[in-house]
């Protein structure tokens, strides 16, 4: 059954540029709610303005991605594309007619608080109604991107809280920032950067130059691709993957770079203003997913404060020394991109409130990692600083683990409930209680709980009691499997675990394949081969010889 979407184009000008650039060429992007694979056939049910009809446009699914895929068009099925050249090709003799009337007139460049009509054929040429000129009431209601919400001043300060509050807010919309560079536009989907433009345009921010720079295309490609740009009218992109320097997805990895760059440059600007303005639908598709601002920023600052002079970094910090630590809600904090001993030094800081100058002493990297990676949260707004300790924080982080371990146990079996594997022995069972035993008996570091976050602690530590009463021994786990496991899920498993012993006896791991066939014998105590290979396996393990039947 083919993956059925409704595309409805409200605007005319829309449809066009993307005919244009995607559906021409017999690649679209479609949007979908359910995972798709490469080579799912595709039904796209297109309604366009001024069409009378809705057209069926057939495909098959080559990139598949978060939320939308990339789809190869067929135009040999039915005959909507068929229909759609027909119209496009009469909307283009009608914009020549109405150019060479002498009833239209060219527009300038930009106005402030304008977007620009990405790309559509009737703004590439800058038609506009000769008694609606550039400037005029009519013409500035068409394009104005309404009131802005937020205004201020360009600079590396401005630019992080705005970022931030973007990214909180999930906004939609476009930044237009003016400045000694010129005019640009960012595009802002789920709250991060999807693309920007400057006009005039800045040679060193172009796809093709960003890639020519980086290596990952040649010169020749360079050059060839504009030439295609020059006669077809493609977007850059487009024409590398058309001319095979680059795939789909390389395409999207680039973009994605792109508007890094970019975005690295506009906190460069040094002098300039901004005003965002929220768009309830943006003026065109953007393949690449939006920047995350929390990630880009931590790199950002941590490189800053990686090489930015001793003595500033000291006089940045030195008045926090005996502040508390308090993590910022509203922060996926895997938005950030953190790097291991990151992850680990935030989970530190949200179990307790610590003092700035004891953050060194609990933190598995090096003094110098552990105070870039600090003060780059402190600057993008994810770590504050408190002259007390905020216990009700903590606790309420406390409140939260253990509430959310207690109403799993309450779902769990008991293998499960010791986060131990349900093939395992009697050594995995007793080193996974240990384990948990220590955990929760060490719970928040062994601070002192309220009473009511101790009765669930308690109450978990009873849970793990119970479950290594009935695991602790073989007959016991033999019994528990029974619950919860079909026969055939034994066998299976006895199975894997089995040709697992095997295939390591060839690299004589001796401790792993012995523990793989006694843990098959254990769910198939009545296989005899299993037996056999187990006390070959420990024969050999010690020097000796096996056994032949």
């Amino acid at each position: 059954m083919p993956h059925q979407v409704a595309i409805n184009y409200d605007d005319f000008f829309e449809f066009l540029e993307d005919y244009r650039s995607t559906l021409s060429l017999g690649q679209y992007t479609i949007p979908s709610d359910k995972p798709l694979k490469v080579g799912d056939d595709v039904v796209i049910s297109l309604s366009v303005p001024v069409l009378s009809e809705t057209l069926e446009l057939h495909g098959r699914v080559i990139a598949p991605m978060e939320g939308r895929a990339g789809v190869e068009l067929d135009a040999s099925q039915g005959d909507g594309m068929q229909k759609l050249e027909s119209f496009y090709r009469l909307v283009g003799r009608l914009v020549e007619s109405m150019l060479t009337s002498g009833r239209f007139q060219v527009a300038g460049q930009w106005m402030p608080g304008m977007a620009p009509q990405a790309g559509t054929p009737a703004a590439a040429l800058g038609v506009v109604s000769g008694a609606e000129a550039p400037g005029a009431d009519a013409h500035a209601q068409e394009q104005a991107l309404g009131v802005p919400t937020m205004q201020g001043e360009v600079n590396e300060k401005s630019m992080t809280d705005l970022m931030m509050q973007l990214y909180r807010r999930r906004e939609q919309g476009i930044l237009e920032i003016i400045s000694e560079q010129g005019r640009r536009l960012g595009y802002v989907k789920a709250g991060g950067f999807v693309q920007w433009r400057c006009d005039p345009v800045l040679q060193e921010e172009c796809l093709g130059v960003l890639l020519a720079q980086a290596g990952k295309i040649t010169e020749e490609q360079l050059r060839q691709s504009l030439a295609t740009m020059n006669e077809t009218g493609q977007k850059q992109g487009q024409c590398l993957i058309d001319s095979g320097a680059l795939t789909f997805p390389q395409l999207v990895m680039s973009l994605m770079t792109q508007v890094e760059i970019v975005t690295r440059n506009v906190f460069r600007v040094g002098v300039g203003d901004y005003s965002f303005y929220p768009q309830q639908r943006l003026t065109e598709e953007f393949i690449n997913p939006p920047m995350k601002a929390p990630g880009y920023l931590f790199g950002y600052y941590k490189r800053r404060y990686a090489t930015m002079p001793a003595d500033q970094v000291e006089a940045r910090y030195t008045p926090l020394l005996d502040q508390y630590t308090i993590l910022a809600e509203g922060i996926d904090w895997d938005d950030l991109r953190m790097k291991k001993g990151e992850k680990a030094l935030v989970e530190i800081l949200g179990n307790k409130s610590y003092r700035f100058r004891e953050i060194f002493s609990v933190s598995s990297m090096g003094r110098n990692p552990t105070l870039q990676a600090l003060m780059a949260l402190l600057e993008l707004g994810a770590l504050e600083f408190t002259d007390t300790e905020d216990v009700d924080q903590v606790q309420e982080r406390w409140r939260k683990a253990l509430s959310v371990k207690l109403n799993n146990q309450r779902e769990q079996n008991t293998f499960d409930i010791l986060e131990v594997h349900w093939t395992g022995r009697t050594a995995h069972v007793q080193e996974a209680y240990d384990r948990m035993k220590a955990e929760y008996t060490q719970f928040a570091k062994g601070a002192k709980l309220p009473k009511e976050l101790d009765d669930m602690r308690n109450e978990i530590l009873k849970n793990v009691d119970a479950a290594y009463a009935l695991l602790k021994d073989a007959a016991g786990r033999q019994a528990e499997r029974k619950k919860y496991f079909e026969p055939q899920q034994h066998e299976v498993n006895a199975d894997l675990l089995f040709k697992q012993g095997e295939m390591l006896m060839v690299r004589h791991e001796w401790d792993q394949v012995i523990d793989d066939f006694e843990r098959a014998i254990e769910l198939m105590p009545n296989e005899p081969k299993y037996r056999k290979f187990l006390k070959d396996a420990q024969m050999r393990s010690k020097g000796g010889v096996p056994i032949d039947d």
